[in-house]
């Protein structure tokens, strides 16, 4: 598990700065959300502590600016599209709940992160 981690972080570094269109570091949106991946495809049970946190430091990231959402969104869907990671929907919509927290900036299965 830990070497699927280091595996898909290091992919997304590596694409994740030939995709990237927004003031973020998409490295640093993926630090704190890849993990979420194992518990989004089904690997795990419930959501990491680390996923939880990381996510919290998304929102308050979505919230420096009015472009904030939009570019997390962005990020985490090159994330999805470079892993070729099947977000199952439950799973998305459980996430906000397991981690007791309201999502800032939009995840979804077919995500518009320009609609935002």
């Amino acid at each position: 598990m830990s070497l699927l981690f280091a595996c898909i972080t290091v992919l997304f570094w590596v694409i994740g700065s030939a995709v990237r269109q927004s003031s973020y570091d998409c490295s640093e949106v993926a630090d704190n959300f890849i993990p979420c991946v194992t518990y989004l495809v089904e690997l795990e049970s419930r959501p990491a502590d680390r996923c939880c946190s990381g996510l919290q430091v998304l929102n308050q990231m979505a919230k420096i600016n009015d472009k904030g959402p939009r570019n997390i969104c962005q990020c985490i869907e090159d994330l999805a599209y470079t892993m070729n990671a099947p977000y199952v929907a439950s799973r998305i919509q459980s996430l906000s709940r397991e981690c007791h927290i309201h999502f800032s900036f939009p995840i979804s299965i077919a995500m518009d992160c320009y609609r935002i």
